[in-house]
């Protein structure tokens, strides 16, 4: 009977443990707007976003935003290809240009993208972006995440970041070609998750239950 016990609660850990985020500020205020956010230089937008996180550590597997297309021309992803994708350091307040600790510019291709069911304020499609990452150590303390769209036509459809009403209302810029990244706050949050291996808390959980028994 104990065993029979004990089982359902390692399950009940292992399911709760795979879905929850090292830190997570959802997309909890759909259709309330957004930011460009743009990959690279040379577009008709020049602002790329990214917003702090602070955690106590872990491995990063996977992460996660929301957003949608400019809807200049195209309510769905037409004219973005891919993202610019980086994790930073912190530098007093803003990402540290000099300790990028991950870097990507992932195809479309190499993304799960998920629409939402939801519209932004220009009626255009929101979708989630799902990216998987060779695990990436993190110790704890702050860092920035940033994402940014990369275009088909650099003077047609940008990337618009969700905002989330979940954060401490301070977010950063950059706007190309080289200003440096700046903070802003009081500001809006970002919709964005940082994702740990899945079950890696489930394990930290059994290895607690099996230790218990031991002590019986």
């Amino acid at each position: 009977m104990r065993s029979g016990i004990i089982a359902l609660c390692v399950f009940g850990i292992c399911g709760t443990a795979s879905a929850a985020a090292l830190y997570s500020q959802p997309d909890n205020a759909p259709g309330s707007g957004g930011y460009y956010s743009v990959g690279g230089p040379n577009q008709f937008f020049t602002q790329r976003m990214a917003d702090d996180f602070t955690i106590a550590g872990g491995t990063v597997t996977s992460v996660r935003w929301w957003g949608s297309s400019q809807n200049f021309q195209f309510a769905d992803l037409t004219n973005i290809t891919g993202f610019d994708v980086a994790i930073y350091g912190d530098l007093g307040g803003v990402p540290d240009a000099g300790n990028v600790l991950y870097h990507s510019a992932p195809t479309l291709a190499g993304l799960t993208i998920t629409p939402t069911g939801n519209f932004s304020v220009s009626n255009a499609i929101q979708y989630q972006f799902d990216l998987n990452i060779a695990p990436l150590n993190l110790a704890g303390g702050t860092y920035w995440f940033s994402v940014g769209g990369l275009l088909s036509n650099n003077f047609g459809d940008t990337f618009v970041w969700n905002v989330s009403s979940t954060g401490n209302a301070a977010n950063a810029s950059f706007f190309y070609p080289n200003s440096g990244w700046i903070a802003f706050a009081p500001s809006d949050n970002m919709a964005f998750e940082i994702i740990p291996a899945p079950g890696a808390s489930a394990l930290l959980g059994l290895g607690m239950i099996v230790a218990g028994r031991r002590r019986r």
